[in-house]
Parts: C-alpha cells; sequence; structure tokens
C-alpha cells in the first residue's frame, strides 16, 4: 500500500519522543502491513548503544492507533533497557559508593 503524507507525518512525530527519550538510537526500522483481515500491525525495529536491538509490534484496525500502540511499547522497551544500563544502588552500597565518590573528589581538587 501506499503511505501518505499524513502518516509519515504521524510516524516522525512519535519517533522524535522516541529520539528525545534515549539518545542513543543508531538506526530505527519501520514495518507497515495490512492483513487480508483489513488488521494494521506496525513493527518498529531499533538498534541502540552496544549494538542492542529493541523491538515493539503493534495491531489495530486503524494504522494510526496501531503507531501509538507500537510508540508506546517501544518507550516501555527503552525505559527497561535505561534501567539496565543505569542500575539503581540502595541501601548500604549506596553510602559506600557516595563515599567513595566524594574521597575521588575531594583527592582530585587537591
Amino acid at each position: 500500500f501506499e503511505v501518505t503524507k499524513a502518516i509519515q507525518d504521524h510516524l516522525a512525530e512519535k519517533l522524535g519522543k522516541l529520539e528525545k527519550y534515549f539518545d542513543g538510537i543508531h538506526r530505527m526500522h519501520v514495518i507497515l502491513s495490512i492483513e487480508k483481515t483489513k488488521r494494521q500491525q506496525v513493527e518498529l525495529v531499533c538498534t541502540v548503544a552496544k549494538r542492542h536491538t529493541l523491538f515493539a509490534k503493534g495491531e489495530a484496525d486503524d494504522l494510526y492507533v496501531a503507531i501509538d500502540k507500537a510508540e508506546k511499547k517501544m518507550l516501555t522497551e527503552m525505559k527497561k533497557y535505561k534501567a539496565k544500563l543505569h542500575p539503581v544502588v540502595r541501601g548500604g552500597k549506596r553510602d559506600a559508593l557516595l563515599a567513595a565518590i566524594e574521597a575521588g573528589q575531594g583527592a582530585e581538587e587537591e
């Protein structure tokens, strides 16, 4: 099928939000398809830092709704990946880490 200018603009707007959230995106592929049952599918394949691939799929009767679903799922995948890159340190380890950082900064200032 032919992709209209309105669909391209909607995709650009939604994918632009993903770029603002996560700046380590290397490549983004969008696959649009329509099944015989008039079910519309959008697949997003995103290659991010360290060549890790994220995948999200949205299905709906309307292509715009399918794009929105896929974008929301991709945002969730990016949040999970970003959390893996920067783990949260809690409890006693946090205090020890902060003390080590402060000691390192104090040594640099002298």
